[in-house]
């Protein structure tokens, strides 16, 4: 509950295109302090006495799925978490993204991987990576995957890859600046993706995660992703590991050097739920087991 709250605002779209920048002069105004509500699971958990105003962002239209010709995909900030997890059940009968690649199907565990069915019928994309938790399978599976965030300020839009992004997102947001969508980049060629997490009850949010996209050409690596979260204050690429994938043809024995490496770069901060040397040695294990989903799906 916010107990200093006292404005509401609903912007919606008026048929004049400038929806966005009402939302930002708002946000803009001095002596209140006034902050984007999305699905709210985020904000109204922190109880931030400092909030005194909000503006919900439900009749933006931003909460669309859509294929571009040419195969990139974009996906709505208000999308939720639940339709998202949603688009990988419907199977061959869709054309979505989910179903067509291995690389949708990460981003569809991703955020089923999160919370109960109430909890994701309301948190959204946008909201995920404004808030860039650790542990969240859905930021780590976005990052793994290339994707860019579209950020809407009174300049305009621009892309912004989500590897640049995430480490500097209050400041990127601060501007202000609105998370409008996530595009997900065309895959070029044959792709495996494999996602893995270790918590300690399937209802409990992730303690690490491991998120890793393989491309492949005539059987050798020629695009190598891994992502880790729970090991670091947001969720993080490896290049170094990725250098030692790319342009070889893959073997169990250089996953699991490749594997072995990513444990020992990480520098994980313990707690409760997992102490720094555990979370350290599931880098190890998880990076092993997203690596071989991604090989073998490709196969």
């Amino acid at each position: 509950m916010l107990l200093n709250l006292r404005e509401y605002h609903r912007p919606a779209v008026e048929g004049d295109g400038r929806e966005l920048d009402r939302v930002l002069a708002l946000l803009s105004r001095p002596g209140i302090h006034t902050v984007p509500l999305a699905g709210g699971d985020t904000l109204l958990g922190s109880a931030d006495p400092a909030v005194e105003a909000v503006v919900d962002l439900q009749g933006l239209g931003l909460d669309l799925i859509t294929e571009e010709p040419g195969g990139r995909w974009r996906i709505g900030a208000m999308v939720t978490r639940a339709t998202l997890g949603e688009r990988a059940t419907l199977g061959e009968r869709a054309t979505h993204f989910a179903s067509a690649s291995h690389v949708g199907q990460i981003i569809a565990e991703g955020a089923r991987r999160w919370g109960g069915n109430v909890q994701r019928n309301r948190a959204t994309v946008g909201g995920a990576l404004a808030a860039a938790a650790a542990d969240d399978p859905l930021v780590v599976a976005l990052l793994a995957c290339d994707a860019h965030v579209t950020l809407y300020g009174f300049a305009g839009s621009r892309l912004v890859p989500i590897a640049d992004f995430l480490p500097h997102r209050a400041d990127l947001l601060a501007a202000p600046a609105l998370i409008t969508e996530i595009i997900l980049p065309r895959a070029e060629r044959p792709t495996g993706a494999g996602l893995a997490t270790v918590a300690r009850t399937p209802a409990d949010a992730p303690i690490v995660v491991a998120a890793a996209v393989l491309a492949f050409d005539s059987d050798r690596c020629v695009h190598a992703r891994l992502a880790l979260g729970g090991v670091a204050e947001t969720p993080i690429r490896l290049p170094v590991v990725e250098s030692m994938l790319e342009g070889r043809f893959l073997s169990l024995g250089l996953i699991a050097q490749a594997s072995a490496r990513a444990s020992e770069l990480v520098n994980p901060t313990g707690d409760f739920r997992g102490s720094a040397e555990y979370r350290k040695a599931m880098a190890g294990v998880l990076s092993e087991r997203a690596l071989s989903q991604a090989w073998q799906r490709d196969t």
